[in-house]
Order: C-alpha cells, then sequence, then structure tokens
C-alpha cells in the first residue's frame, strides 16, 4: 500500500513538474511572439521604400534599394493568379485553420515512399510566418514559434487579407520582393495584366527561385510551368483540354525572350539610374557615413551637387567621341620599343644640341622586332598548336607567356575616356562620367580613379609656381633652344618640342600657347621643383611625394586623376581660393531629418579658413595672371582650333584651358574652365602603353568634346563672361602691368619693337629678401627680332598691321595639337 501511495505522490510530482516546465515553455513561446511584435509589423506593413538621388534641381536620376517593392491591394490581384499560387502552394487554404494535419500527412507519406523530400507540408499562412520571422536566428525554439505565430495571423487576419500580405512579402527571385516587382521583372507587366500563363509560371517559384528562373534555367522552367498547369486543371480553374494550348502558344513566345536575356537580370537592371559612376561615387562614400541597411532599407532622400542635364550631355559627347576614335584605331597594338637604340637617341639628341640636326626619325624596325611582329601575325598560332600535341610543355608554356605578353592583345582594348565638371564657384561636382560605360566587368571610375601622366596640361602650374615666385611675368622672354641637362643617374636628358622644331626667343604667355616643352623646362629650373611640387601639390591636393623632382616634371610626367586636375583648375578659376568639391549636399530621412549635411560642414570649413586667411591657396593676383594666359591658349593657342572652329567644338564663347598630350599619344588631356564650370576631358586606353595613333593628340581628340559639351551646356548663346558688369575685368591690386617686344620677351626698344603685355606680381620682401620679377635686356629691334620667331601675322591679327608696315614673310605662326 505504501509503494502504491508513493508512485502515486510521484507520478503527481512528475506530473505537476511536467505541467510547470510546459507552462513555463508556453508562456516562453507566447512571450517570444509578443516581444517580436510581428504581428504588429504585419498590421502596419509598408513596401520598403528606395533610396532616391536627386540633382541640384531636384530631379531623381538614381535609386538605391536591395528589394524594389510596390503595394499590392487584394482587390488588384486577378482571381486566376490567386488561383495558380494556392494550386501550387495551398489548395485548401480556406478550409484550414493555419495548419494542414492532411496536408502534412499526405507529404510524409509521399516522401517516405519517394525516399526523398519531395513535398512540403505547410501552408500558406506558415509560409507568411516563416517570412516574417526569417531575421530571427534559427533554432528549435524558432519552430514552436512559427507555430503559433500561424495561429495568431490565422486568427487576426482573415483569409484575403493573409493573401494580400503574402503576395507583398514573398521572394519570387532576381531581386524581386513581391509579386508586382516579379511581374515587372519577368513580364514588364502590371499584375492586373497578368494572364493564366504567366500567373502558372510565378507560382512555382516561391520554392525554388533560382531552380525555376525562367532567366537562369528555362528549361527546367518551361516543364515545371506545365505541371502548374496540370495542377490547376486539377482544381478546376482551368479546363484540361486546354492546358497544352496555353503552354506551347505561351512558350513560343517567351522562349526567344528568355533566352535572350542575361541570367543576371533583376530589379536591379531596371532600376533608375541615369549617372551610373556618379551614383556609385555617392554611394561608396555614404556607405561610410549612414552604413549600408538605412542607404538600402531606409527610404532616404539624398540631394546631390549633379546637374542631371549636364550630366547627360557630358555622357553623350564623351561616348561619341569615344565610338568615333575607337573605330578609327580599332585593332591598335602597342608600339614596340625594339626598332631603335635608345641610348643611340640619347645621344643623338645631345649632338643636336650643339649642331643643327635634325630630329631623330626611325624609319623602320631592327631585325628582332621584325620577327616579333612576323612572329605574332603568321606563326604564333600554328606553333601554339603544334607544342600541344607535341611533348614540348616547355615550350608550350613559353608560347603562352608570349601570347599573354603580345602586342595583338591589345586590340580587344577599347579607347576609354573621362569627364568631370565642378563649379568653382561653390565646389559643385555637376557632371563625372567615369567611361564610356558602367557595366558589370566596367565599374572603373576613370574620373576619380584613374591616375594617367599630364603631359602639357601640367604646365599651369609650373609657371603659375614660377609666377608667384616673382621669377617671371607673362610676357618674360625665355629661350626656345636645344637644351640638356643631366639626370640622377648621370645621363643626358634632352626635352624637345611637340614638333621637334626651336622657335628662339619667346615670350611666355606665347610659350604656353604654344606648348613649347623646353620654355617650360626652363621656367622650372629657374624656379626650383621643390617651388613647383609645392605649388602643384596645394592646387591638386595631391601628397608631394606623387611629383618627382626632376626637369621632366615640367612636360607632365606627374600621374593624376582627373579629379584631382579638375581641382586644380577649380581653384586657378576661383581667384586662387580653396575649392572643396562636393558630390552629396544633404540627406533626409523618411520623417523629413536632416541626417547627413555635408554642405554644411563645408561652409564651415571655408568661412573659417576665410577668417584665418587660409583660404587663398594661391594669391588671387597669381591665379590672375595665370587666367590671363590660359585664355590666350585656349583663343589662339594649342586649343583654338578644336575649340571653335564649325566643324570640332564650335564654342563661341570665351575660355581658358591647357591641352595636355603624352609620349606616343598615350594620354590626351584637356582642363579648361569659364567664369562658372569647370572641366576636364581625358582619353586614353586602360593599358597606358597602348597610342591613340600618331597625330591624335589632345587639340585633335579631347578639346572638341570640351567644346561641345559646354556649347550644349549654354544652348549655344548667353556664355558667361570674365568681364564685371561694367565690361570690366580688373587686375587684382597685387597685379602690376607691362609690356615687352612681342617678338621675344625683351625689354621693347621704344618706337622699334612692338608690344605684348607683361603682367607681374609686384615686389615683395621676406625674411629680409626682396623678390621681384628681373626685367630682360632691351631689344635691340630687327637683329634681335630676327633671331626669334617670326610672329608676324599672329601680331598682324593682334595689332591690325598691314603687310606693308609689319613687312610680311612666308614664315607663320602654327601652333600644335599639344
Amino acid at each position: 500500500m505504501n509503494l502504491f501511495s508513493e508512485g502515486i505522490h510521484r507520478a503527481i510530482k512528475a506530473l505537476l513538474v511536467f505541467a510547470l516546465l510546459g507552462g513555463l515553455f508556453f508562456g516562453y513561446i507566447i512571450a517570444e511572439v509578443d516581444e517580436g511584435g510581428e504581428l504588429a509589423i504585419l498590421a502596419s506593413y509598408q513596401p520598403t521604400t528606395p533610396t532616391r538621388l536627386y540633382d541640384n534641381n531636384g530631379v531623381v536620376f538614381a535609386e538605391l534599394y536591395r528589394h524594389k517593392q510596390q503595394l499590392l491591394k487584394y482587390q488588384d490581384i486577378p482571381p486566376h493568379v490567386i488561383q495558380a499560387f494556392l494550386s501550387v502552394e495551398d489548395n485548401n487554404f480556406f478550409n484550414h485553420f493555419g495548419i494542414d494535419f492532411s496536408a502534412i500527412l499526405r507529404a510524409a507519406v509521399v516522401n517516405v515512399i519517394s525516399g526523398r523530400i519531395k513535398q512540403g507540408g505547410s501552408t500558406l499562412t506558415q509560409q507568411l510566418a516563416k517570412t516574417v520571422l526569417n531575421n530571427r536566428k534559427k533554432s528549435f525554439i524558432r519552430k514552436f514559434v512559427e507555430a503559433l505565430f500561424t495561429l495568431q495571423i490565422e486568427q487576426e487576419y482573415s483569409k484575403e487579407e493573409i493573401l494580400e500580405i503574402y503576395f507583398n512579402l514573398i521572394y519570387l527571385g532576381h531581386g524581386t520582393t513581391g509579386l508586382s516587382s516579379a511581374a515587372d521583372v519577368y513580364f514588364h507587366k502590371d499584375v492586373s495584366d497578368l494572364d493564366v500563363a504567366e500567373a502558372a509560371l510565378l507560382a512555382r517559384l516561391p520554392k525554388a527561385p533560382v531552380d525555376y528562373s525562367p532567366y537562369k534555367n528555362p528549361s527546367a522552367s518551361k516543364r515545371a510551368h506545365l505541371e502548374v498547369l496540370k495542377l490547376m486543371a486539377s482544381q478546376g480553374f482551368v479546363p484540361e483540354d486546354k492546358i497544352q494550348t496555353i503552354h506551347d502558344e505561351f512558350w513560343e513566345k517567351y522562349w526567344p525572350i528568355v533566352i535572350t536575356q542575361s541570367p543576371s537580370q533583376s530589379t536591379w537592371g531596371t532600376k533608375l539610374n541615369r549617372a551610373p559612376h556618379f551614383t556609385e561615387f555617392v554611394r561608396q562614400r555614404l556607405l561610410k557615413e549612414l552604413g549600408e541597411d538605412r542607404i538600402y532599407s531606409g527610404g532616404l532622400k539624398i540631394y546631390t551637387t549633379l546637374d542631371i542635364r549636364k550630366q547627360e550631355i557630358a555622357q553623350d559627347e564623351l561616348r561619341k567621341a569615344l565610338k568615333k576614335h575607337d573605330d578609327m584605331v580599332s585593332g591598335v597594338t602597342v608600339n614596340y620599343a625594339g626598332g631603335a637604340d635608345r641610348g643611340l637617341v640619347g645621344l643623338y639628341n645631345f649632338i643636336g644640341s650643339l649642331f643643327p640636326v635634325a630630329p631623330p626619325f626611325v624609319s623602320r624596325l631592327d631585325d628582332k622586332a621584325n620577327f616579333r611582329v612576323a612572329l605574332e601575325k603568321e606563326l604564333i598560332d600554328s606553333a601554339d598548336v603544334l607544342s600541344l600535341l607535341l611533348p614540348a610543355d616547355n615550350e608550350s608554356a613559353a608560347f603562352t607567356e608570349f601570347q599573354k605578353r603580345s602586342a595583338v592583345f591589345g586590340k580587344n582594348l577599347h579607347v576609354e575616356g573621362a569627364a568631370i565638371t565642378i563649379d568653382h564657384t561653390n565646389g559643385y561636382i555637376q557632371t563625372m562620367v567615369g567611361g564610356y560605360e558602367f557595366t558589370p566587368k566596367n565599374q572603373f571610375n576613370r574620373a576619380v580613379q584613374a591616375r594617367r601622366q599630364t603631359g602639357s596640361s601640367f604646365k599651369p602650374f609650373v609657371y603659375g609656381a614660377a609666377i608667384a615666385e616673382r621669377v617671371v611675368g607673362s610676357g618674360t622672354g625665355i629661350m626656345d633652344a636645344p637644351l640638356t641637362t643631366l639626370t640622377e643617374e648621370g645621363e643626358g636628358w634632352s626635352p624637345q618640342d611637340f614638333d621637334g622644331d626651336f622657335q628662339g626667343m619667346v615670350p611666355l604667355s606665347r610659350a604656353l600657347s604654344m606648348s613649347l616643352n623646353i620654355v617650360s623646362v626652363q621656367v622650372l629650373l629657374r624656379t626650383g621643383a621643390d617651388a613647383v611640387i609645392d605649388f602643384a601639390s596645394r592646387l591638386t591636393k595631391a601628397d608631394k611625394s606623387r611629383f618627382m623632382a626632376s626637369p621632366a616634371l615640367a612636360l607632365g610626367i606627374a600621374e593624376l586623376s582627373p579629379y584631382e586636375m579638375a581641382v586644380g583648375y577649380s581653384i586657378i578659376a576661383n581667384k586662387g581660393r580653396n575649392v572643396i568639391p562636393l558630390s552629396v549636399r544633404y540627406v533626409i530621412d523618411q520623417s523629413g531629418n536632416v541626417i547627413y549635411n555635408e554642405e554644411q560642414k563645408v561652409r564651415e570649413e571655408l568661412d573659417k579658413e576665410t577668417e584665418d586667411g587660409s583660404i587663398q591657396i594661391i594669391s588671387e593676383g597669381t591665379a590672375y595672371i595665370l587666367r590671363k594666359m590660359l585664355t590666350m591658349v585656349a583663343m589662339g593657342g594649342t586649343a583654338a582650333n578644336g575649340l571653335h572652329s564649325p566643324d570640332q567644338g564650335n564654342y563661341k564663347g570665351v575660355a581658358a584651358g591647357k591641352t595636355g598630350s603624352t609620349s606616343s599619344f598615350t594620354n590626351a588631356w584637356y582642363c579648361g574652365f569659364d567664369p562658372k564650370l569647370t572641366t576636364v576631358i581625358w582619353m586614353g586606353f586602360d593599358k597606358s602603353s597602348i597610342s591613340l595613333g600618331r597625330g591624335q593628340a589632345a587639340g585633335v581628340i579631347a578639346v572638341p568634346i570640351w567644346g561641345k559639351m559646354y556649347r550644349r551646356f549654354y544652348n549655344g548663346e548667353n556664355y558667361p563672361s570674365f568681364e564685371d558688369e561694367h565690361g570690366q575685368d580688373p587686375q587684382p591690386e597685387e597685379v602690376q602691368g607691362g609690356g615687352t617686344c612681342a617678338y621675344n620677351g625683351l625689354s621693347p626698344k621704344p618706337g622699334v619693337c612692338p608690344v605684348t603685355q607683361n603682367l607681374t606680381l609686384k615686389p615683395i620682401t621676406v625674411a629680409g629678401v626682396t623678390k621681384s620679377v628681373q626685367p630682360n635686356r632691351q631689344c635691340d629691334g630687327d637683329r634681335d627680332h630676327h633671331k626669334s620667331i617670326d610672329f608676324r601675322e599672329f601680331l598682324q591679327m593682334e595689332y591690325q598691321i598691314s603687310d606693308e608696315e609689319i613687312g610680311k614673310t612666308d614664315r607663320k605662326f602654327k601652333p600644335n595639337a599639344d
């Protein structure tokens, strides 16, 4: 009896403990469901709003999102679409209470018989619960939470409301969340326009979006489509005798579409993005500031500095120019260096500095280079195949390596380019084009990331440093004659002008207009490399370590990006004051709160710099003189023809700028500005050793792009002027005027020499040392004139001098296209 009583007591205790634990467990599950607030999420559900980017005029030009969603109402969903999904996912939906035990039993039997998981027993409501709880960590407890949450959904919502929520939340592949987004990606239709066949295709996607994707696996999708139609027929939704007809007619039209579409087709492919390189530039910056979730899911409004109208003009003009030039140089290959002994060329240049010999010209390749060309064009493929058939592993590897290094691989490269425009009055980046196109394989933003030798477009920094140091003025005469200096290795180095000719003594402003290399080197040698590096570093905001302290620096061997060059020229255009480039002005969240304001930060920084005087990166006087000299380049120098000719840029306004071409025509630059905007154009190959073609200098290919862009910016009229409202262009206080002989930059002989303007900075005294521009000796008239370049035709245009007055000769001023 005692044993029996003890057994009862133990059983009661065990039952109480079990009940207590069960109650605690059930209470925990209830608490988990309530704490998660999932029902509240469903009650207030709103689709993820894309983050939108606006230009400075309030025009939306891009969207950012992970999955694009559009809210769908139950009454907007055609009955046959609902029937298709229920036939596949839950044909007993309107009869169960959230969990369908008959479906679970049926699935278990099918899976046991087949020996694998072939069928699931979860209801559509359970799938919805899993979707909502998807952010929770997977665990044993979660299964109970899902079951209870399913029952809560069924209790709180009608069947129609559950379907509406389901069709807004279900993931259907290729970045689509919700039926509305899927209808757009797969059929470019609204949900209300979907027919039975289209509904049947979509209905198979929830369980396996990748396996049954018509873009990734069209054959599997086609087979599954027929099975769904059969299921719909078994439920009485589709006439059984119409199944095959519906299936065949649909795929007859749809198959050619899906097999020609990219397997990566997604909502990303249909998203708004009218300025892809700029959008990516902004996205990367804001990811660091705001985080990924906020950017993609926050429904933010990002107000940028872009002008979408100007952006699309820049994209259009650059692409047309790149396409035209790419067609012209199609199949271009690397120029071989093996055709001449470079040591002999250097020696020849040195001799040329002592005696009047012509520049060296390589007329043909040597035997080694000829063999290489013949091997590439005629033998390499056959030799490679032969080596594969024979036991010649080493030879095969050698041929493969040769092919990798071969210039013939250059034919797969295309001419690329970049354009960037900065409003130098406020730092707004108004255009940014990073290449011919923006694709998954070509997202390199050359406007910001590509560093290339700048060629003669670097010369304004050399001249600017010399002007700031009071070494020269705009009219100072410098000798353009053979020059040899020693490199750090002790070798002779002799720069040459673009056309290999020498001009004699020339005024500095004309030397810049003609882009005379030797004059630039002499200016650097007079000024000092350190002063030039400091000047260039301050303007471009590039570290000093990136500039080599050698005479070749004057010819643009420094590698800079279009962005850095645009910053440098913007500061010159902004009267020497600092320009901080802006891409994002401010960001607003969905509640209207400003959560990020870069424009305010920049303004505060510039206000602080204004107070302490550091805003003046270079003096206003230096910037003024440089602008005057660069205006001569644009209006009458190397950029003039490409900028103004009707068949080229057809630009009718006044501007300032400088061309830049590097050795073997591998890079072409034009950096220019008007009173409002600074724009830099670059063209070249991504492989920097490939030439754009003989004679393809910046003035020929880069300058016309700039001209066409600006003509369209202003609709061909009302170009801004550097003059004020009174028609004046007053010079800063520190600038003093003067004149030099227009032939040679020497001090003019009264009554004999025509005079060109010579702007200099007034003398200053620093640490007891006075810096001032020293005048050249006086020109003695005809003798000095004849030793200088005959610039008489230019003088006739400049000063309206008649042929008789000037004594016209056959020699002409011909600025090169550098």
